[in-house]
């Protein structure tokens, strides 16, 4: 299987930034367009997808491993199960850099709240 120019196939660390927030991530991106994601308060998979040159797009969906509060502005709010977390990104070289919005849960599926994401991440080698 060849591997497709601009592909984010690999791993991958670095920041996604969040209202206040800014937490670190690393990723694999596998070649049959599945991904796999770890915080050190989630985890989560998803799905990636060419949608040009040098540029993708993904969705993740986390799974809370501690915690169930978030806040939204100024208020705090309790009832988080999950996020999902909709991304366009741009690879340059060994990097890549993304936004789009995260989107909070609470465990009947109902949005609580959602908030613009950014991210940055270089690739780097598997553990």
């Amino acid at each position: 299987m060849s591997r497709v120019v601009g592909a984010p196939v690999g791993h991958w660390a670095g920041t996604v930034s969040y209202g206040p927030k800014i937490q670190e991530f690393t990723v694999e991106f596998a070649d049959d367009g599945g991904l796999t994601l770890i915080t050190t308060e989630t985890t989560g998979h998803g799905t990636w997808f060419v949608t040009g040159d040098n540029t993708f797009d993904f969705v993740i969906r986390e799974t809370l491993n501690q915690g169930d509060s978030g806040k939204s502005g100024d208020t705090v709010v309790t009832g988080i199960d999950h996020l999902v977390v909709t991304v366009s990104a741009q690879i340059t070289d060994s990097h890549f850099e993304g936004s789009g919005t995260a989107e909070v849960f609470d465990a009947a599926g109902t949005i609580i709240f959602s908030i613009p994401a950014q991210l940055n991440a270089q690739q780097t080698v598997a553990n």
